[in-house]
């Protein structure tokens, strides 16, 4: 029988005796130093020594080999808060939209806070008009205009979203916000959107509230004069199925006409511009690239059979400046040209269809607006504000009613350049003879 063979003892860190620390070179103990163990004022120099051994990133610690990252600086424009163009005179020989006056800053403030003061709270999507909420006692502004116009991302920049944000709002969370959903998609607007805008006023409160009074004693006469007859339950007790005034001011956002439109939506935006109590006026947005087309005509025919006041904006008007092979110079004298050109188009569009009717007048209370607006979202100015949104939320107000217009409107005649030479009658007839002289003909 074999013998086994005894294995050793198994090694132990209790057999190998007490641990012996090893004793640190001296070259090694400023790397093993940790920034804790130093003091607070050689901390940023320890750091500063030892930046090529770090993996942060250059922003944190600046040097001359990692400059600071500079954010680059926003493009801001130099445009006014409003722009708008009145008509030229009859007489006047070079027939150039005359820039008008701006409204004061105080009242351009107001008009401001209506649209800024609160996040927007979109209201109501309807597709027809029997789907649209009863409203009595808040004023509505409907916007109006082609297809890709701008109409969303107009209703974006009026809430104070400037830049090329308010033509990116897309998706629901643009929709929780209260913004106007953008696309690049022609006839993406399939139904009118409302938008609710600013706190409303305690006048506005009680008058409501005054009117839903009315209207309940209203009802009450009529439920004793028709005791037993004929009607509803809900007509007979007179209940009133509206709220009270939420905002300031309605906004509504209709689908565009044109490219990618069905022909029963302009049925239905027949029906709401005659038909709904509380719309103020229309505002016809035109593509200051694309200018005047056939379908703002027809549009502009529905109106003035609708007797709406209108108003007239000009959208788009940065992509003027997208001219290549010109100074800036040239670029800012082109736009400018491109825009009074416009301008021109919509004044003799308008009075064209004035002459279908004899309400639907220029500066009547259910007429046309002479003054144009012309905004630009693309371009922000140092408020953050689009080009021209501030007049465009003037003009808006001043339609609902909401603020006063005290600027007095007085075109201008264009001076020209070189003025006229002044000549006698008898020198056109005969040419460059000297004519005689009164004296002259006594004596003869």
């Amino acid at each position: 029988m074999a013998k086994r063979t005894r294995l050793p003892p198994p090694v132990t860190l209790s057999s190998l005796g007490p641990r012996r620390r090893l004793p640190s070179r001296p070259c090694l103990q400023p790397l093993l130093a940790t920034s804790s163990q130093l003091p607070p004022s050689q901390q940023s120099q320890h750091h500063r020594q030892h930046r090529c051994f770090s993996c942060t990133s250059a922003a944190s610690s600046p040097s001359k080999y990692y400059p600071p990252r500079v954010p680059p600086q926003p493009v801001y424009s130099r445009s006014p808060p409003a722009i708008s163009y009145l008509p030229p005179p009859s007489n006047d020989p070079a027939q150039r939209a005359v820039p008008s006056p701006a409204p004061h800053e105080i009242s351009l403030r107001e008009a401001s806070s209506v649209f800024t003061q609160q996040a927007p709270h979109f209201l109501y999507s309807a597709s027809k008009f029997l789907q649209v909420p009863p409203n009595t006692h808040t004023p509505e502004i409907c916007l109006l205009g082609r297809s890709n116009v701008g109409k969303s991302t107009l209703i974006n920049a009026l809430a104070g979203v400037g830049g090329q944000a308010a033509s990116r709002a897309h998706g629901l969370k643009a929709r929780a916000s209260g913004l106007a959903i953008t696309s690049k998609i022609s006839g993406s607007t399939k139904s009118m959107n409302a938008y609710g805008f600013g706190v409303p006023t305690k006048a506005q409160r009680q008058a409501a509230l005054e009117r839903a009074a009315a209207l309940k004693r209203e009802r009450e006469l009529e439920r004793r004069l028709t005791a037993g007859g004929s009607g509803s339950r809900k007509e007979r007790r007179g209940v009133v199925h509206e709220p009270p005034p939420q905002f300031r001011l309605v906004v509504v956002d209709m689908p565009g006409y044109g490219l990618g439109s069905q022909q029963w939506w302009g049925l239905e935006i027949e029906k709401y511009l005659r038909r709904r109590r509380m719309l103020k006026g229309a505002v016809l947005l035109i593509d200051a690239v694309a200018g005047v087309k056939d379908a703002d005509r027809r549009v502009m025919e529905l109106l003035r059979d609708c007797g709406v006041r209108t108003a007239v904006v000009l959208t788009k008007a940065d992509k003027l400046r997208k001219t290549e092979g010109l100074e800036a110079d040239e670029v800012e004298m082109h736009a400018e040209a491109r825009v009074e050109g416009v301008c021109l188009d919509v004044w003799d569009e308008l009075r064209s269809v004035e002459r279908g009717s004899l309400t639907w007048l220029e500066g009547a209370p259910k007429g046309w607006d002479k003054e144009i607006w012309v905004t630009s979202a693309g371009d922000v100015d140092v408020k953050g504000d689009g080009a021209g949104v501030v007049g465009a939320r003037w003009a808006v107000c001043r339609m609902a009613g909401l603020v006063e217009d005290n600027r007095v409107l007085k075109p201008v005649m264009t001076p020209l350049t070189a003025p006229p030479k002044i000549v006698r009658f008898e020198d056109l007839q005969l040419g460059t003879a000297p004519a005689t002289t009164p004296k002259e003909q006594d004596e003869e």
